[in-house]
């Protein structure tokens, strides 16, 4: 199964894609592969006001798969990621996504190309992956294009989790709700403007709006990729992270 559900709410005006792998909601390749399909198939409908990225659970997700990450099975992991990225970035029916608890490494960088997002007050987001000796190729593009260099180095360097709030104070979310009430505030903020507007219209305004931040994406996101394979797998320490994290261990750097 693909732990990914589809559902049509507002008369068939908003595709609720939701994400069910208990416990932790990981995007696998099989779950952003059954994204990338159902975002694929929503551009043709002419009648769809808005794409809703969700997850059950108390968490949005943990993140891409580790397992995934190993060097016999990133590089097939990674075009999916990418491709699922530049689908949400350049797709003319905009995109939001609504986050609770968690979300990190990868499905934070697939947040992160959304036009839109409302996050829980109890949501952290954050890209841990420099604490397993590797670095996330989207985000890197991803985020100097939404919240500006400085907002970006902080994330990727750090490892940090920033909170809802912060994360509203630099632009990254569009609202904040309560946690217990985070779907009905989206559903009357929808109702109140993009129900309201045209499907045809919406889509030449969102095209317009994202001219400039998908203008190159491919090329850089692809460039991340190709470092991320070609030069960072290359390093004994990217290999050690991984490895320590699926032996539940300490990393043992050697800084090479």
């Amino acid at each position: 199964m693909s732990g990914v559900s589809a559902e049509r709410t507002h008369d068939r005006a908003v595709l609720r894609l939701t994400v069910d792998r208990p416990k932790g909601n990981i995007f696998s390749g099989g779950v952003m592969q059954t994204l990338l399909d159902e975002m694929q198939a929503a551009q043709l409908d002419k009648s769809l006001k808005l794409i809703v990225l969700q997850a059950a659970g108390p968490h949005f997700s943990f993140g891409a798969s580790v397992e995934e990450h190993t060097a016999e099975h990133v590089a097939d992991m990674l075009p999916v990621l990418r491709e699922l990225v530049l689908e949400i970035a350049g797709s003319e029916v905009p995109v939001a996504a609504l986050v609770q608890g968690m979300c990190l490494g990868g499905a934070f960088e697939i947040v992160g190309a959304c036009h839109f997002v409302f996050a829980a007050l109890d949501a952290r987001m954050g890209l841990p992956e420099i604490r397993l000796g590797v670095f996330p190729p989207a985000a890197a593009a991803l985020l100097q294009r939404k919240c500006g260099q400085a907002i970006a180095d902080s994330l990727l360097l750090s490892g940090e989790e920033w909170d809802a709030g912060r994360l509203h104070t630099v632009g990254f979310v569009h609202q904040v709700l309560p946690a217990d009430s985070l779907r009905q505030g989206f559903d009357a903020w929808f109702e109140k403007t993009l129900g309201q507007f045209s499907a045809a219209s919406l889509r030449e305004a969102t095209r317009a709006s994202r001219a400039g931040f998908v203008a190159d994406l491919a090329d850089e996101l692809e460039a991340g990729e190709n470092q991320y394979l070609d030069s960072l797998m290359k390093l004994a320490d990217a290999n050690e992270g991984i490895q320590a994290f699926l032996e539940r261990r300490e990393p043992q750097w050697r800084n090479a």
